[in-house]
């Protein structure tokens, strides 16, 4: 009897169109880097500007540093997303309810730059809730 090798289903999804990548962890400083280069990789697979790629990881860097530092939960929640028409977003939950505000650290201040950062690069941020949220505007795909 010969046995023919079956083909594998193809399922194929064009990641250019459309992500959502969700990632929870428990909270700890190496995860920091971590999902900085998985950000990195699924946005190069989406075809998203080397600018618009390291913006994104810059942010996502200081987002869940933020969150990993003051956050009150045993859990982060990590979001990523974007579609063909749409902005990168990033959302992180770190079970905090206090607010996030835009400090004015002084020059040799060590700490207190990263919402700073993330307001001056983001198109959009914010809070809902224990979620901060920010935007990265998507530019065209390269062809």
């Amino acid at each position: 009897m010969t046995r023919s090798a079956t083909p594998a289903p193809t399922t194929a999804v064009d990641i250019r169109d459309a992500v959502r990548l969700n990632i929870s962890f428990r909270p700890h400083t190496r995860r920091v880097a971590h999902l900085r280069h998985v950000t990195g990789a699924v946005l190069r697979e989406g075809d998203i500007g080397q600018d618009a790629v390291e913006t994104v990881q810059l942010l996502v860097s200081e987002i869940v540093t933020n969150a990993v530092v003051h956050g009150r939960s045993d859990r982060v929640r990590f979001s990523l997303s974007y579609d063909r028409s749409g902005d990168v977003l990033i959302e992180v939950d770190d079970g905090s309810p206090a607010r996030i505000e835009v400090r004015d650290p002084e020059t040799d201040d060590e700490t207190g730059r990263g919402i700073l950062l993330v307001a001056a690069l983001a198109r959009a941020w914010g809070r809902r809730g224990t979620c901060t949220w920010c935007t990265v505007a998507r530019p065209e795909a390269s062809t």
